[in-house]
């Protein structure tokens, strides 16, 4: 018996593994049916656990245990600067306003981030972000493992 792989053998394993992907990509509950486009008009945010915050999740959301892409608004009128962390770390980008982020153990709160700006925040560390006005500031925020937020005392 030959055991070389043949080109029908290897075509039939590779529709086996393109078939097995596309189940299993079509049971992910993050993963939509068909396209959504929501115009910035019509995002339904709501209130994040966080004075001066409103969010939506694209997917996943704080608490559900899953990863987590979000967008935030922060109103510096109603913003108050509230120390916390996150089990694990996420990556930010400030799509409108001026913001400041700062881990507490730095010595001031860095520089101005205006839209376009980004960061990497490593889990487990205590920080902190501010809007700094006048506009209210938008970031999206991804975090590739499940997110949280915990107060920092």
């Amino acid at each position: 018996m030959n055991n070389t792989p043949t080109i029908r053998n290897l075509m039939t394993r590779a529709a086996l593994a393109l078939t097995l992907a596309t189940a299993a990509h079509a049971q992910d509950p993050q993963v939509p049916e068909a396209s959504i486009r929501v115009p910035a008009d019509q995002v339904a945010f709501a209130p994040f656990p966080a004075p001066g915050v409103q969010s939506v999740a694209l997917y996943g959301g704080v608490g559900t245990g899953q990863p987590t892409a979000m967008t935030s608004l922060l109103d510096p009128e109603t913003y108050e600067v509230l120390p916390h962390t996150h089990e694990h770390g996420y990556w930010a980008m400030v799509v409108k306003g001026r913001m400041q982020h700062w881990e507490l153990s730095e010595p001031d709160r860095g520089p101005d981030l205006l839209p376009g700006s980004y960061w990497f925040q490593p889990g487990g560390v205590p920080h902190a972000e501010d809007c700094l006005g006048p506009e209210i500031c938008q970031v999206f925020v991804v975090f590739d493992e499940p997110a949280d937020f915990t107060p920092v005392q």
